[in-house]
């Protein structure tokens, strides 16, 4: 028997199934009105309309053909539970009750039908109040309290356990299965996937705030952070909240050790259920590493996407343009349509080759004309807009362009509504931490997440424009941290390398080299030494970097 969430088109389906059984099995039961209440309730329309607002998921157990589904309401409450009448007292109403508790925490209430009420309690549900007869329907409330670890009081400890796990596993097959064994929460979700090796994080951020400024709920999966590991999963901008990422730690902790999950997959997973459970309008997943194996190509996407191809991660996507490209298009799914802002020729020729596999179209963002470039914004002609960033990074002008085309995508097909005004709006309006940021004024210093190679390159375009430069590097020992300096150099002669606390940050002396760079082990030295240059501090490399340094420039100026 296969228990799935029952696709757009099995609705109907389903809703006669219910009405089928409940006149067959239930009705002599009912009075008049009752039945016509109950009828009234399970109008396809009103089911319909439900699945539309998020509010009810609907699970049909399959032998060949639909024989019993299951209606769960808010994640909280089933409103439904259905079998047909030749499959009945087979086990199958147990197996799909049990496959709804997998999604819910806390009680769960059902109002029973007064026949069914000894069904219920066999499976751990309690009667909560007596009987009532409500529009001629007779029911039962009862309740099951699903269980519970209580292992965990504080975010403390959930990040503690969850980052005491295995590490990144560039492999899925356990976290299929366990995806699998859940019923694939993730189909509820309308996706967004954006990969590539820079970019991906400015790209889901233009998206974000494009879509909440037209008045959609948009929810974001995006690393790695510069705060708080909450900020990896956001919706409308605003990170989960403590007590609410507890109460997955404790409900689901056992199923993760059981399933051997790494970190990133248990994020990945309580992102999924924290944005079904708020019922988003999109979610746009940024992948972690790679693509093909990332954990977050468990989702299921309306539209695929890659900023670029870089040679970075090398050990684990491979040492050219063209395996990295491979890896990146393991994102492109079925007939899902796939935009790139690459444009070297044998990334395209992968992508291109990819997407024919898949039958999925292929699209390439068009070309960026009129760019001006100055020290507050940035401003470019794109297709029939001219489009204005609030940033001084150059490099922004392509991330905004794919999200133009995403979200035109979007207009296109039928999935949003949005104005010409809107989109320029929510262009501007969207600011993306870490990414040349501007953090003080006096002196005027900006930082800016440059971890890779290509990274350094795009910020470089950035910075030329300005004089009087001093920076401050610090970046991972698995980076081309030559080519970054040799950059860095052809900015100004006061660089400073120093070291920052992260298992994998690359040494200040290894950084220097023998280029002519101050060495200064102790970052927090070296940034408040920069507060008394005249000029522009740029502080740049590892985000993990910048995680430290933003808080320490920020406080220092209280």
């Amino acid at each position: 028997m296969e228990l799935r969430i029952l696709r757009g088109h099995e609705i109907k389906e389903a809703n006669q199934l219910i009405k089928s059984v409940f006149i067959e099995c239930l009705s002599s039961y009912y009075t008049q009105q009752g039945i016509r209440e109950f009828l009234v309730t399970f109008e396809d329309e009103n089911i319909l309309t439900m699945i539309q607002q998020h509010r009810f998921i609907m699970v049909g157990a399959f032998e060949k053909k639909l024989i019993g589904v299951i209606g769960i309401k808010d994640l909280c409450h089933i409103q439904s539970l259905f079998i047909k009448k030749d499959y009945q007292r087979q086990g199958v109403g147990e197996e799909l009750l049990n496959f709804a508790k997998n999604w819910m925490y806390g009680e769960v209430t059902v109002n029973a039908d007064v026949h069914a009420v000894d069904f219920y309690l066999h499976q751990g549900f309690e009667i909560a109040e007596n009987q009532q007869e409500v529009n001629g329907i007779r029911f039962v409330p009862m309740v099951y309290r699903s269980f519970n670890e209580n292992q965990f009081q504080t975010y403390d400890e959930v990040h503690d356990f969850i980052a005491s796990q295995k590490d990144r596993v560039y492999a899925l097959d356990n976290f299929k299965h366990f995806m699998q064994d859940m019923g694939h929460p993730q189909s509820l979700l309308k996706t967004i996937h954006i990969g590539g090796t820079n970019g991906k994080g400015s790209t889901t951020n233009y998206i974000r705030s494009v879509l909440q400024k037209e008045g959609y709920k948009v929810a974001t999966f995006t690393s790695p952070v510069l705060v708080t590991r909450l900020e990896i999963m956001r919706i409308n901008n605003e990170h989960i909240q403590d007590h609410e990422i507890i109460q997955y730690a404790n409900r689901y902790m056992s199923m993760w050790l059981k399933y051997e999950l790494s970190m990133f997959e248990i994020e990945v997973f309580i992102a999924i259920m924290f944005f079904i459970k708020h019922r988003v309008d999109f979610a746009v997943f940024e992948v972690g590493l790679g693509g093909e194996l990332d954990a977050t190509n468990i989702v299921s996407p309306i539209i695929a996407a890659n900023t670029n191809i870089g040679l970075d991660h090398t050990e684990y996507l491979g040492d050219t343009y063209e395996k990295i490209a491979r890896t990146k298009g393991g994102i492109i799914k079925d007939y899902v349509p796939f935009i790139t802002g690459e444009k070297k020729k044998e990334c395209l020729d992968v992508f291109k080759e990819i997407c024919e596999l898949h039958h999925s179209p292929f699209y390439i963002v068009q070309p960026i004309n009129n760019v001006i470039d100055d020290a507050q914004q940035v401003s470019f002609d794109y297709r029939q807009y001219h489009v204005v960033l609030n940033t001084s990074a150059k490099y922004q002008c392509e991330n905004s362009a794919l999200a133009i085309e995403i979200l035109l995508y979007l207009k296109e097909n039928g999935y949003i509504e949005l104005t010409n005004g809107i989109l320029l709006e929510g262009l501007k309006e969207a600011v993306w931490q870490g990414r040349f940021e501007v953090l003080c004024q006096h002196p005027y210093i900006i930082i800016d997440g440059a971890h890779n190679k290509e990274g350094m390159e795009a910020f470089y375009q950035s910075a030329r424009k300005y004089s009087h430069i001093k920076i401050i590097f610090s970046a991972l020992r698995d980076k081309d941290t030559h080519a970054m300096l040799e950059l860095l150099l052809k900015l100004t002669d006061d660089v400073t390398v120093c070291e920052f606390a992260f298992h994998r940050a690359q040494s200040a002396e290894k950084l220097a080299e023998d280029f002519p760079v101050k060495v200064e082990k102790d970052w927090k030295k070296a940034v408040d030494e920069a507060f008394l240059h005249q000029g522009v501090v740029f502080i740049t490399g590892s985000l993990y970097f910048l995680a430290q340094v933003r808080p320490y420039i920020l406080n220092h100026q209280k």
